[in-house]
């Protein structure tokens, strides 16, 4: 499930997900988060 979940982030498959692709999936949710509220939410669940 969570491979699902992150592939769907994932647009370009290179395992990492970018702020540009948050921002796409959260704006398609009807979000609108500023580029530095995405880099915040990378950074709080980024392992290395």
């Amino acid at each position: 499930e969570f491979k699902e979940a992150f592939s769907l982030f994932d647009k370009d498959g290179d395992g990492q997900i970018t702020t540009k692709e948050l921002g796409t999936v959260m704006r398609s949710l009807g979000q609108n988060p500023s580029e530095s509220e995405l880099q915040d939410m990378i950074y709080e669940v980024d392992a290395d």
